[in-house]
């Protein structure tokens, strides 16, 4: 009985367990332990004009990715049949994204909620913003089996295709909906949580998303280069293929997307790309790369973000 006892309570502690923050911290540990072995090579490297020059690219071609990605996002909600007339979605893009560096990785959600919520009915505001990064992941897929070209892998990952024909999605919404309603609503409200669980006001008519899905996986291209920028930067893109380079981005891009325990998937983006290539290429050249990716990434955040208040501040 005390065996029995004594086990149960540690299967209960196990389940109490942030699965998300555990990896993520492990991610933080591995990240660490990285740079500080590397710590004396990792201050040797210099940033001259051509750097300075690759970095600058770097911001501009990750700048270009939330535009391109907010532009996918407004062709989503059209195709679910929302007229945004009304709505300025790239500006409620554009001024959310930044929201996602905040603790918890979600407010830049609600925030979109909020504003949805205003002029589209609740039901569409939830669809639209559940499906935004389900195209995300998608369209990263896309790019996984480019690093080895073996079939199988082509083939599981180029299916999640099929997540958005009409039969599938209606039921991923339905399964997403009733896993984050309590992100969008007050349980304790008894009409809420009878949204909650009601499935029946879902879109029927539904087309598949080609334009939404298409401009997504340029997106993902864009942001790549960004990296990519920062990985020439420091003189190691000619090490590796370019196939097995985007290939491993969007594997790390994609597992810091639905690991958001850390504010934009910090530390777990960093340790995948480490992990994956660090036998590749040197080990301190690619912290270097990664890390002013980092930077690069945040920074051009912050410039999308600014874009509507200064051309209001300017009136422009």
């Amino acid at each position: 009985m005390i065996q029995i006892k004594r086990n149960n309570f540690v299967f209960g502690m196990i389940y109490k367990i942030n699965v998300k923050l555990l990896i993520t911290l492990i991610c933080f540990a591995f990240l660490g332990k990285s740079i500080y072995g590397n710590f004396e090579s990792l201050s040797n490297q210099t940033i001259g004009k051509q750097e300075i020059l690759w970095l600058l690219g770097g911001v501009l071609f990750s700048f270009l990715s939330i535009i391109v990605n907010a532009y996918a996002w407004k062709l989503l909600i059209n195709n679910i049949g929302c007229n945004t007339k009304d709505l300025n979605i790239i500006k409620i893009f554009l001024a959310t994204n930044i929201y996602k560096y905040l603790p918890g990785g979600v407010w830049h959600f609600v925030s979109r909620f909020n504003t949805l919520q205003l002029k589209l009915s609740t039901e569409k505001s939830i669809e639209s913003i559940l499906l935004e990064p389900l195209l995300m992941l998608v369209a990263g897929l896309i790019f996984i089996p480019f690093g080895t070209f073996n079939i199988v892998i082509f083939i599981l990952c180029w299916s999640s295709t099929l997540f958005f024909l009409p039969a599938f999605r209606q039921f991923l919404v339905k399964k997403l909906k009733a896993m984050k309603a309590n992100l969008f609503t007050k349980i304790d409200n008894p009409t809420d949580r009878k949204l909650a669980k009601n499935n029946q006001n879902i879109s029927i008519r539904m087309f598949y998303p080609y334009k939404p899905l298409f401009v997504e996986i340029i997106f993902v291209l864009v942001r790549f280069l960004g990296f990519l920028c920062c990985i020439n930067a420091f003189s190691i893109g000619g090490l590796i293929s370019q196939g097995e380079l985007i290939s491993t981005f969007s594997l790390a891009w994609i597992i810091g997307l639905i690991i958001p325990a850390a504010p934009g998937g910090l530390g777990v983006f960093e340790s995948v790309i480490i992990f994956r290539l660090a036998s590749h290429l040197p080990e301190a050249s690619l912290l270097a790369s990664v890390l002013s990716y980092r930077l690069v990434s945040t920074i051009s955040d912050i410039f999308a973000a600014l874009i509507y208040p200064v051309k209001k501040l300017f009136k422009v």
